[in-house]
């Protein structure tokens, strides 16, 4: 019988990968379509990934809502199409900053900046995106955009070159924070290198290569165990308190229901303007059935129903 995966892995993502590579690696190695991610990586970028199976991929969008932390670093003298060291070169200039002033430029760039989306990106406009645009040499007027960076870090330097730590928001384009940098150095800048070490709560730490995840793949197949580093979908939002269930309550939430005994239990158990939800999970075998939430004129809804 085909095994069904339902969780979320940590993919380590080599440079050189498109994050669309590993999405099917990892679907080929599970033999399954049902296989998502919580924020792409651009090409040259290496990092942690983080991959949703099954079940867990209606929790996209509860996932990608947490902030990220990236190590990086900024070539300084130079402007690309791409702002990155890997698209086409439009503009170099001498670096007349010193060393000193280039840290506290970059320390000074903290808190929610309004930037330009990068041209070269997935992000649509009129029903195209902007990389199709830049592609086809389009006219297109580039959105901007609210980015939350901060927790910043200058972790190393030379002459022409700064390396940087930072935490920013979700959707938060690094790139566009390192052209920022390099308009206010006066030379130009972009990025040569990126990391991303966390994507909350998950370190890079705990991920695994692809070819490391087809290995522990055939050992779970050949020894009957769970997959090594699955984590279930039971604990993706261990940030939401729980009520386990049972019975008919179980039976009722199964066909989408919420009973009036369950309803007594969130009313002392949520705790509005605090929590954001409540996962319910099964008594029996411990499964997370829905998560549910408090919406104004409506009481208590299902928000995500879970089968597997």
């Amino acid at each position: 019988m085909e095994r069904k995966y339902h969780g979320v892995l940590l993919i380590n993502k080599s440079a050189g990968m498109t994050s669309h590579d590993v999405v099917a690696k990892v679907r080929r190695a599970l033999s399954t379509r049902e296989v998502g991610h919580a924020g792409t990586l651009d090409p040259m970028a290496r990092g942690l990934m983080v991959l949703l199976i099954g079940e867990a991929t209606k929790l996209s969008h509860y996932v990608l809502e947490r902030e990220k932390a990236y190590s990086l670093r900024a070539q300084l003298g130079i402007v690309t199409d791409t702002l990155d060291t890997s698209g086409a070169t439009l503009e170099t200039k001498p670096v007349l900053s010193s060393e000193s002033s280039a840290r506290e430029a970059a320390l000074a760039l903290q808190g929610e900046l309004s930037l330009p989306v990068p041209i070269y990106s997935a992000v649509k406009v009129q029903g195209q995106r902007l990389h199709e645009y830049a592609r086809k040499d389009q006219d297109v007027i580039v959105p901007m955009k609210l980015m939350k960076f901060f927790d910043l870090e200058v972790t190393a330097q030379g002459p022409d070159w700064i390396d940087v730590n930072l935490r920013c928001s979700k959707g938060s384009y690094v790139r566009s924070w390192v052209h920022l940098l390099g308009q206010k150095l006066g030379c130009g800048a972009a990025m040569s290198s990126l990391i991303r070490t966390e994507s909350l709560p998950y370190k890079l730490s705990q991920a695994v290569t692809t070819e490391e995840l087809t290995e522990r793949v055939a050992e779970s197949q050949s020894s009957g165990l769970e997959l090594k580093g699955l984590i279930p979908v039971e604990h993706v939002l261990e940030q939401y308190r729980f009520i386990r269930i049972k019975g008919m309550d179980e039976s009722l939430m199964l066909n989408g229901t919420i009973s009036n005994g369950l309803k007594n239990q969130l009313i002392s158990t949520f705790r509005p303007n605090v929590d954001e939800g409540v996962r319910i999970l099964s008594l029996q075998t411990g499964k997370l059935l829905a998560l549910v939430g408090l919406e104004a004129g409506r009481g208590f809804v299902i928000r995500r129903g879970f089968r597997y």
